[in-house]
């Protein structure tokens, strides 16, 4: 109740007691509207990776397929309507650090404003597609902003998935040399913890390497979209279902299995 507030916040002055209450509000809010979008996520994926087959399908030309994709295109919209707040939140709660590692912290900076750009410059795209901003000049350059933006975060994003999968490599080359010593010393104790230590971190590795396919892809993706490298349409879909079926995958609850 009341006493539990004020022994959780302290003896504060009113105005840091008046702005930790507001980031208290402001994360609680979040956690509020993060867990009733959580899932919105799932859906967002799975339309991209059909918008992604439509674009294949119609390689760019007029006609139906082209048609679906730009329907499925707008359709995604509403469930990444607060992934901007989403992505940044986090800053307010835990900014990352250049004192302890500058290069790290301005990776991180980097892959979530980068995201935040995206998503928000593409609810200017979605608004002007409403014909609520009327300047389509305006619109398109949103669009590129919004696509580097999704460039600049997969790179970022690939830059730190890189250095996590050297770790596990090192970490299970490690756990490698320490089976074999033990295995020579006859140590069966010693061989079993060396064994777990090393499927621990091949499974670790297998998870990031899916993380440096997925942000190779994307940034891929986002050049093509902007047109930067020369990729048909027909190739750039089939890079989009490649990368929406990864992105799919790792999503997917794992399939539970049947007891007897």
């Amino acid at each position: 109740g009341i006493a539990a507030s004020a022994d959780a916040y302290g003896t504060q002055t009113p105005l840091t007691l008046a702005r930790t209450m507001s980031v208290d509000l402001v994360l609680s809010l979040h956690e509020q509207c993060k867990g009733l979008l959580a899932k919105s996520d799932g859906k967002d994926k799975t339309i991209a990776l059909l918008q992604y087959a439509a674009m294949f399908a119609s390689g760019g030309e007029p006609g139906t397929a082209l048609a679906i994709q730009k329907s499925l295109g707008a359709a995604r919209k509403p469930f990444r309507l607060y992934k901007p707040v989403e992505i940044l939140v986090p800053f307010l709660r835990s900014p990352p650090d250049f004192a302890a590692n500058g290069v790290n912290a301005a990776v991180e900076y980097a892959k979530n404003i980068g995201m935040a750009l995206y998503f928000g410059c593409d609810h200017v795209v979605w608004a002007h597609g409403a014909g609520v901003v009327k300047d389509a000049a305006f619109a398109k350059n949103m669009q590129k902003i919004s696509l580097w933006g999704w460039f600049i975060a997969s790179c970022a994003g690939l830059y730190a998935q890189t250095g996590e999968l050297t770790a596990a490599l090192d970490e299970m080359t490690d756990a490698n040399k320490e089976e074999s010593d033990a295995s020579r010393a006859k140590d069966g104790t010693a061989v079993a913890t060396a064994s777990a230590r090393k499927r621990d971190a091949a499974r670790v590795a297998r998870g990031v390497m899916a993380g440096v396919v997925t942000s190779g892809a994307q940034a891929l993706l986002a050049l093509a979209l902007l047109e930067q490298i020369p990729m048909s349409k027909r190739k750039t879909g089939a890079l989009g279902v490649f990368l929406s079926a990864m992105n799919v995958y790792r999503m997917a609850p794992p399939l539970k299995k049947k007891t007897a």
